[in-house]
């Protein structure tokens, strides 16, 4: 494989430039979006049919699969499980994505559905329908503040992004995008039911505790 890049680069140096840019964009950030900011680019040096094979074919080797959809706006890489074990997150990390899930599950059963499969809602109601969800699990909700934090760390990832804040309406746009349906898989509300069951975590006498990382289907 590396004498297929030094090809590259012997033939088109400007090609190879952009191959890595796009490795590299993924290997920070997991996936990429055609409406983020400098993504378009990226996106279509992965339209082309080469450059994608030769860019799978890095990833394979490391263990990822590279995943292309071109209608809902996005690429990314995904664990082969096989070969490695998946990424694990947090339960408060967990619980927001799934919460994200459902609620672009439900604003795609009810039409609405924004360009390449987004729903848009804010960050306020995505926060309602988190506490409302932890209140019937009884367990203790984030603040607004760690809420968002957790949002916009799926942003980096995008999975999701925030508007800018609106001071009449005092809340925030949050685009949930179609992504979140593969990141999150389709076995989200079992796991959702899973995670609400199991017992909290408490903080130890002497000091807080590292809480326990949770597998995310992918």
């Amino acid at each position: 494989m590396l004498t297929e890049f030094v090809a590259l680069e012997a033939r088109d140096p400007r090609r190879m430039q952009r191959a890595t840019q796009v490795i590299g964009h993924l290997l920070r950030h997991q996936f990429l979006h055609v409406e983020d900011r400098g993504s378009s680019t990226l996106l279509e040096t992965l339209l082309r049919p080469d450059m994608e094979r030769l860019i799978a074919s890095y990833f394979d080797v490391a263990g990822y699969r590279l995943v292309v959809r071109e209608s809902e706006g996005w690429a990314g890489i995904l664990p082969d499980t096989e070969q490695i074990n998946s990424p694990r997150m947090r339960i408060d990390e967990t619980l927001v994505l799934l919460l994200l899930r459902r609620v672009w599950e439900e604003g795609v059963q009810e039409g609405d559905v924004e360009r390449h499969g987004s729903v848009l809602v804010s960050l306020n109601e995505a926060y309602d329908a988190y506490q409302d969800m932890v209140a019937r699990a009884r367990r203790p909700a984030l603040s607004i503040n760690d809420f968002k934090a957790q949002v916009q760390a799926l942003e980096r990832r995008a999975i999701v992004r925030l508007g800018e804040y609106d001071e009449d309406i005092q809340d925030i746009g949050l685009t949930v995008r179609a992504l979140v349906a593969t990141v999150a898989g389709d076995d989200y509300l079992t796991a959702l039911e899973q995670l609400l069951a199991r017992p909290e975590y408490h903080e130890a006498e002497t000091g807080d505790e590292e809480k326990e990382p949770e597998d995310v289907g992918e």
